[in-house]
């Protein structure tokens, strides 16, 4: 978007437009509660989230072949429940990936 500058008279609209839109308290509210910040940057909660992804994945492939050699079953079911959490983790890569693409709106050509 390119620099757009507000004539006098568009300032003073606006700005009473924002007056009259801060003396509604449940308003204020909602945008100060979209504005908090989270614990957690979006950046660094997908990194760690990959991270674990990927962890659980090698965790989940070296139990099982440890379980297919030692053909144990107690083995067999931490693999499960290890694969288990794997795909979880893909399934909300695969939205929070998925959500980034729709929210992007198309380019202006």
């Amino acid at each position: 978007m390119k620099d757009v500058r507000l004539s006098a008279r568009e300032k003073r609209v606006l700005a009473e437009m924002e007056r009259t839109l801060g003396r509604d308290p449940a308003l204020v509210r909602r945008l100060q509660e979209m504005r908090a910040p989270l614990a957690v940057p979006a950046g660094r909660r997908s990194r760690a989230l990959t991270t674990a992804v990927i962890a659980f994945a090698a965790v989940s492939l070296t139990l099982l072949a440890v379980a297919i050699a030692y053909a144990h079953p107690v083995l067999l079911w931490v693999f499960a429940g290890t694969w288990l959490l794997t795909l979880a983790g893909l399934i909300r890569l695969t939205l929070r990936w998925s959500r980034g693409m729709r929210s992007t709106p198309p380019a202006a050509e």
